[in-house]
C-alpha cells in the first residue's frame, strides 16, 4: 500500500475493515458501554445540540456500533434506525436496545455501499448522524451521496471525526513540557506535532489499548472531507471543536490535559437549497 494513496484507492480495504470491527466488537462493547469519557464529555453534548432532536422525529445512526448514540437519540424522543457494517456490533446493539421496542431498529449495513443505504427511504429521515466513524471508512463518497437522498429537505446531518489537523495523521506526537518563567513559576504546556496533514493516508492504530485487532484509519484533510460533502449537495452550518478542560487526566499525555487543542471535529450539515 502506498504511503500517500489517493483517497479513492482505499476502497479495496472495505472487507478488511468490516472483519476487524467484527473481531473487536466484544471488546468495544464491554469498554464503551453507554459511552466512555471521550463520548460523554466531547461527542455526545456537541452532537445532541447540533442535531436538535425533536420528539417523534425519525433519525438514522450510521456506523452505530453497539447503539449507544442510537439509544441516546431515542431517549430524546426520536424513533431511530441504527446501521453498522459489523454483524457482531449489531448483535450487541440489538441486545442493549431490547427495552426500546419499536423505537429502535438495528441492521447490518455497509455505509460505504450507496446501493445498500438508498433503500432505507428517499427523503425519509429528519436527522442523520455518523459518530466518530468516517475516519474508519475506506470510502465516503457513497455515504455522502446516499445521505443526501435519505434526508428530508429540511433535515440535519451531523458527523464527528478525530480532528484531522490535531488527532489523525500517522506519526502524531503529543508533547508535555514544563517551562520555568522569568518570574520563577513553573508552567506546564501541552502541544502536538504533526508531520503529515495534506496527503490522505491509510494506516492502522489502536483506538483502545488492548483491543484484539488494530483498526484501519483513513486520514483525510478537512478540505478533502468537506469537499466530498459539498459535492454531494450539503452546506455546512458551522464547525464545532470541543476540547477537554485540562483536568482529571490519569497520564499527562492523555487528551484530558490538552484544554487548548481539540481532539475531535463535529460538523453540522444540511441539504443545500
Amino acid at each position: 500500500m502506498s504511503e500517500t494513496p489517493h483517497p479513492h484507492e482505499f476502497a479495496h480495504l472495505n472487507d478488511e475493515v468490516r472483519d476487524i470491527w467484527d473481531r473487536n466488537a466484544d471488546f468495544w462493547d464491554q469498554r464503551m458501554g453507554e459511552g466512555n469519557l471521550f463520548h460523554s464529555t466531547l461527542v455526545r453534548p456537541s452532537q445532541e445540540q447540533l442535531l436538535g432532536i425533536q420528539p417523534d422525529e425519525l433519525a438514522l445512526d450510521i456506523a452505530c456500533g453497539n447503539g449507544q448514540f442510537t439509544r441516546q437519540m431515542a431517549d430524546l424522543g426520536a424513533r431511530v434506525v441504527g446501521v453498522d457494517v459489523a454483524r457482531r456490533m449489531i448483535e450487541h446493539a440489538i441486545a442493549r436496545s431490547a427495552d426500546y421496542g419499536d423505537r429502535v431498529h438495528s441492521h447490518v449495513l455497509d455505509a460505504t455501499d450507496q446501493e445498500a443505504l438508498t433503500p432505507l427511504g428517499r427523503a425519509r429521515f429528519d436527522a442523520v448522524v455518523c459518530t466518530m466513524a468516517i475516519m474508519d471508512m475506506a470510502s465516503i463518497e457513497p455515504l455522502a451521496a446516499a445521505v443526501a437522498r435519505l434526508l428530508k429537505p429540511d433535515g440535519r446531518f451531523v458527523l464527528s471525526v478525530m480532528h484531522p489537523a490535531f488527532n489523525s495523521p500517522r506519526g502524531l506526537v503529543r508533547v508535555a513540557d514544563r517551562i520555568e518563567t522569568e518570574d520563577g513559576q513553573m508552567l506546564d504546556t501541552y502541544s502536538v506535532k504533526i508531520s503529515n496533514y495534506l496527503q490522505p493516508v491509510a494506516y492502522k492504530g489502536m483506538a483502545m489499548l488492548g483491543q484484539p485487532q488494530p483498526q484501519h484509519y483513513f486520514h483525510r484533510p478537512i478540505s478533502v472531507l468537506l469537499n466530498v460533502l459539498f459535492e454531494a449537495g450539503f452546506v455546512a452550518d458551522g464547525i464545532e471543536e470541543p476540547a477537554f478542560e485540562g483536568q482529571n487526566a490519569e497520564h499527562a499525555l492523555d487528551w484530558n490535559s490538552f484544554k487548548d487543542i481539540p481532539p475531535i471535529l463535529v460538523v453540522p450539515l444540511r441539504p443545500a437549497g
